[in-house]
């Protein structure tokens, strides 16, 4: 297909095109045609341009986007295979895109070194083209870091096409590589803040990547993730964005793209935090917040920018498999926990919380919602591997005091022992002391009940005293007599009580002339 054949598609057409080679790429080789077809059949002109880009085993618009090392050079034949450019030695093809190809290739002159060599298309080295990829060689060349594939040299061929070195890179991509190696939540999120110090490393030098996604971060053996691909990243201090002629076709990859980025809005560094949030969500729960494959371009960005994607909790236990706007990928629900080394309703429980509501903050829809940077996101990240709170969620005394006990369990144990001995002490002390107190209380109380008694006799005995009352003595008699023989019986128990009252009785008889009951 010729530069002004492209140049023809309009934004949507592109995208639909686009969109159909990515789902055919997935497929088997023998069932791709069918895809498309499947896909774009009702537009055969644009069926038929999507199959001249199949040809060239790559996706329309974003140069070398497909990790070397994810292409099959078998059977590949090119004119170049063999050939010196500068330096290198030209071993194999690795893949096409639209705008160039991939080698591999070796240095050859003072030491051997295995490299990626890209050359853009003959004929294409001109105009916005060779502006891009000009702008790629420039923006490799400000990025030294150890998680961003190099770049090593540059240079134009014999006949004037660019070319650019890069670092050659063996490696799964990440998503490939966390689910072979099953490994754990904790060891994703170290790897996954690995991409972050890279992708902040870029917005420091003014460089936003634009397009990140599992297929451009690849694994080395050694498990060191490495980012690829600045094909269509943007420097912001640089105004204008450069596009694939003047239709105004942004390149991105919808499924990791940000809702600014798929209403053309401008991009900061927030659309990288989006993209990032997208990649997270799909390495903890090993499927994408939407699925955008099948739809029109228009219903591909009406989900993104309205729906709001499941908690990955949600997400990891759903027995229907649906998540916002789309079927699960067709993922069964324990296809994460298998890949993560656990069940299902175990993955839950690790994520709902502090995970989800980190994912979350990070695809919010307003970029000025999500998290300020690529770093604090990142550290976000940190703190909940530190068992820290986090800033995605909402501070309460009660989350930080939770914090602080898982974050310090031995030490909270120790300090509970410790709280419970005491406290088994002091209620056995309370209850000695409540005890004493309930007892005593009741001796005071009988004391003074029998004091209260006491008084009372005495002052009825003494006010039948016949020299206070005047009265006669024989109705008196009889009442002492009375109350004579209950005295023993009545007052066993309260001695004193019955001293008192034996002395009113005695002086009450000696009123009435009775002096021998009085002294007995």
């Amino acid at each position: 297909m010729s530069e002004q054949e492209t140049l023809t598609l309009t934004s949507e057409n592109w995208q639909r095109v686009k969109q159909a080679l990515d789902a055919a790429l997935e497929a088997p080789a023998a069932e791709r045609a069918t895809v498309l077809e499947r896909l774009l059949g009702e537009d055969p002109e644009l069926c038929r341009r999507a199959e001249a880009y199949l040809d060239l085993e790559d996706e329309l618009g974003d140069f070398i986007e497909t990790p070397a090392a994810s292409l099959s050079p078998a059977g590949a034949r090119d004119g170049l295979l063999g050939r010196r450019i500068g330096p290198y030695k030209v071993l194999e093809l690795l893949g096409r895109g639209g705008m160039g190809a991939v080698y591999l290739a070796v240095r050859e002159d003072d030491y051997e070194k295995r490299v990626a060599l890209k050359l853009m298309h003959q004929g294409l080295g001109r105009g916005a083209m060779v502006d891009r990829f000009r702008r790629e060689r420039q923006i490799l060349a400000r990025l030294e870091h150890p998680n961003i594939a190099r770049l090593l040299d540059g240079g134009t061929t014999e006949d004037g096409s660019p070319y650019l070195v890069m670092e050659y890179v063996e490696g799964r991509r990440i998503d490939r590589y966390c689910d072979e190696q099953r490994l754990p939540i904790r060891r994703r999120l170290e790897l996954f803040r690995q991409v972050c110090a890279a992708v902040h490393f870029a917005h420091r030098n003014l460089v936003v990547h634009r397009d990140l996604k599992p297929g451009n971060i690849l694994v080395t053996p050694e498990g060191v993730p490495k980012l690829l691909d600045f094909g269509i990243a943007k420097l912001l201090d640089t105004e204008a964005i450069t596009r694939l002629g003047d239709a105004g076709a942004t390149p991105m990859t919808y499924q990791y793209a940000s809702p600014e980025q798929v209403m053309g809005e401008p991009i900061t560094t927030a659309s990288d935090v989006y993209s990032l949030g997208v990649l997270l969500y799909e390495l903890l729960t090993g499927r994408r917040p939407y699925e955008l494959d099948g739809k029109s371009t228009f219903e591909q960005g009406r989900i993104i920018c309205e729906h709001a994607p499941l908690p990955p909790s949600v997400v990891v236990t759903r027995l229907d498999g649906h998540v916002a706007g789309r079927k699960a990928n067709g993922a069964a629900p324990d296809d994460a926990g298998r890949a993560h080394r656990e069940r299902a309703a175990n993955l839950h429980r690790r994520l709902k919380g502090d995970l989800d509501n980190i994912v979350l903050m990070a695809l919010q829809k307003d970029p000025q919602r999500r998290y300020a940077s690529v770093q604090q996101f990142s550290e976000d990240i940190g703190r909940f591997l530190a068992g820290l709170p986090v800033s995605a969620r909402r501070d309460t005394l009660a989350y930080r005091a939770g914090k602080l006990i898982r974050r310090n369990k031995a030490a909270t144990a120790v300090s509970a022992a410790l709280a419970l001995a005491l406290l088994v002490g002091f209620f056995g002390t309370s209850t000695g002391l409540l005890r004493a107190r309930r007892e005593r209380n009741a001796a005071v109380e009988a004391r003074n009940e029998a004091e209260a008694v006491a008084g009372f006799l005495y002052n009825l005995l003494a006010d039948a005293n016949p020299y206070r009352t005047g009265q006669s003595g024989d109705l008196l008699t009889k009442l002492l007599d009375d109350a004579e023989a209950r005295i023993e019986t009545e007052y066993a128990a309260h001695p004193a009580t019955e001293a008192a009252v034996r002395y009113a009785l005695a002086n009450t008889y000696a009123g009435l002339w009775d002096w021998g009951r009085a002294r007995d």
